[in-house]
């Protein structure tokens, strides 16, 4: 692994050391975490532009990814990895659906 030493704006290093805190709390390793996963993901737009990937990711770690869901699972099931115990994240932001109102079929 390499090293390296960058330098960011009192700002920047702020927000990141809240979000780091805020979803790894105070484990060891969990900048290096953070940042490594999130220059996946940038990295990986630059290359692909914008193309989905979709990654599989335990304990901070990026297992597998592919460029669908389904090409996802077989990489998973050839690495016998439990699809319960990743979480799965994507390159690109997941609409939500939205349905209100009551739905029923007519008689």
């Amino acid at each position: 692994m390499g090293t390296l030493t960058i330098v960011l704006p009192d700002e920047l290093e702020e927000r990141l050391r809240r979000v780091v805190a805020e979803r790894y709390g105070g484990r060891r390793g969990a900048l290096s975490k953070l940042i490594e996963e999130a220059l996946r993901h940038y990295l990986d737009l630059l290359e692909h532009g914008s193309e989905q990937v979709f990654y599989a990711v335990r304990e901070g770690e990026v297992v597998a990814s592919s460029h669908s869901l389904d090409e996802l699972a077989a990489k998973l099931r050839e690495l016998g990895v439990d699809p319960r115990s990743i979480r799965i994240v994507s390159s690109r932001r997941v609409k939500p659906i939205a349905r209100m109102g009551l739905r029923g079929r007519r008689a």
